[in-house]
């Protein structure tokens, strides 16, 4: 199995934490997933503001297919798994599948629950900030100490952070609608 970072559709951040940490061997890197059985630290430090980039969805392409609108669960390596259904399982590899579109939970709560991508096919173009720090798996380390951590911040919090996040989120639906 290939690893790689899936992303959300509309704020164009990872809809998970996996990231690759320097191992003590030269040349090799650990990846921490989050899952209880990682064999290193996570190279930032995740608080409980940053626990709504692992609550992702899988939100259906087709209104009309008769598929379930949304499927929460946690993604790796482009694939969607629900816990409470161990059989299911959404291809996400890029954040779109072939009937579902990547998300953060909380940003489409901001895009107004849609129950398919239909309303928001406009957001074809994920934001450029990012793009940097895309690599096999998200950069997160340089992207915190360029000054962007606050964009890992809980949209949905009162926090200073959190309120910027979400103005951010909500100005990038509303520059395509």
């Amino acid at each position: 199995m290939a690893v790689f970072a899936t992303y959300c559709q509309i704020c164009g951040l990872p809809v998970q934490q996996d990231h690759y940490v320097p191992a003590e061997t030269a040349n090799m890197f650990h990846i921490w997933r989050g899952d209880g059985a990682d064999a290193c630290a996570p190279i930032i430090a995740f608080g409980p503001e940053h626990t709504w980039l692992r609550d992702a969805l899988g939100l259906r392409t087709d209104p009309d297919a008769l598929i379930t609108p949304t499927v929460a669960g946690l993604v790796h390596d482009g694939d969607l798994e629900n816990p409470a259904s161990p059989l299911f399982s959404a291809d996400l590899m890029d954040g779109e599948g072939d009937d579902r579109m990547a998300l953060h939970a909380a940003c489409w709560r901001l895009a107004g629950e849609p129950l398919s991508w239909e309303p928001l096919a406009h957001l074809r173009d994920l934001p450029d900030g990012e793009r940097r720090y895309r690599q096999q798996l998200f950069d997160f380390e340089p992207f915190v100490a360029d000054g962007h951590g606050w964009m890992l911040v809980d949209p949905e919090s009162a926090t200073p952070e959190g309120l910027r996040n979400r103005e951010r989120i909500l100005a990038l639906i509303g520059a395509w609608a």
